[in-house]
């Protein structure tokens, strides 16, 4: 499976299309040179986590009873376990400095 097919069919599981799969391969093109090479899934994980809050749809949809809603509980939880699992440092947590030096 090529980085572009894993990365597809993950990101197809949060609705997201094909166009936003193009521009997070072209944005992780330091860490995937090639989107159709054989897929290492530490890295396309990685790549994932990268682009993850600029892929996630950002609005709700509601037209004439017609609705859309995420579990957003799930998608959080998704991604913090990746992170964990890469060793990356989500974007959402904050960062804790020790300044116990300045007092």
């Amino acid at each position: 499976m090529t980085y572009k097919e894993w990365i597809t069919a993950t990101a197809k599981q949060f609705a997201i299309g094909s166009a936003d799969v193009e521009l997070m391969l072209f944005n992780q093109r330091g860490i995937i040179p090639d989107e159709n090479a054989e897929a290492d899934i530490t890295t396309a994980k990685t790549a994932l986590c990268r682009e993850f809050a600029s892929i996630i749809p950002l609005m709700n949809i509601s037209e004439g009873g017609y609705s859309i809603s995420w579990n957003w509980n799930a998608i959080k939880f998704w991604y913090n376990q990746t992170c964990a699992e890469l060793g990356i440092v989500p974007t959402d947590k904050p960062k804790i400095k020790d300044r116990s030096n300045r007092w």
